[in-house]
């Protein structure tokens, strides 16, 4: 998509090579020929070419140019300076600390805000559950054993009530459909 609005924009590179001089000779012959006849190419051409000239030019225009003694003495204590070990510090609980949250908290400060509101949600439930428990475990105490004898008269009661008289008794009761063992049982297909 980008040729097709800048069909030039393939030859930038080589232009710019070309500009400072460093474009290998194959490639200079077909440039050249593409700036002949593009008119924009040309254009950026001289003025990559106003560009590089004073840059590779730099050694002879700067050449009076030398650091002073206080610089270069500045130069020589950073370089020895690098090149020393440092003594290894001793890590303290608080140094641990602070390097764990300046690598692992502070810039996720987001998610770590989030896991907190859930944390948060989460105890402020368990709290919530937490008194209903109890008051379910005062109601689950043991029955009081007059609260016991009063559902079995209650039970009885129901009992007799919900019996019909001139059903057969459980153990007068017959078994219309014994079970059979599972060698005896038939399945049909229906095809």
């Amino acid at each position: 998509m980008r040729r097709f609005f800048n069909p030039c924009g393939r030859y930038r590179r080589s232009i710019c090579l070309l500009a400072g001089g460093s474009l290998p000779e194959p490639e200079k012959d077909q440039i050249e020929n593409h700036l002949t006849g593009c008119a924009e190419c040309r254009k950026f051409y001289e003025e990559m070419e106003s560009l590089t000239v004073p840059l590779a030019n730099w050694q002879g225009d700067f050449t009076h140019i030398q650091p002073s003694q206080v610089v270069q003495n500045r130069w020589t204590r950073a370089i020895q300076a690098a090149g020393r070990q440092s003594p290894v510090r001793k890590l303290t609980p608080a140094m641990a600390f602070r390097e764990w949250w300046r690598d692992v908290i502070r810039p996720r400060r987001g998610f770590w805000a989030g896991l907190a509101v859930v944390w948060a949600v989460i105890l402020a439930g368990n709290f919530s559950l937490h008194d209903q428990s109890q008051t379910r475990a005062v109601k689950s105490l043991p029955p009081l054993p007059e609260m016991v004898a009063s559902f079995k008269d209650q039970q009885r009661i129901l009992a007799e009530l919900l019996t019909d008289p001139s059903a057969p008794r459980e153990a007068a009761r017959q078994k219309f459909f014994p079970p059979r063992p599972r060698t005896q049982r038939v399945t049909v297909l229906i095809t």
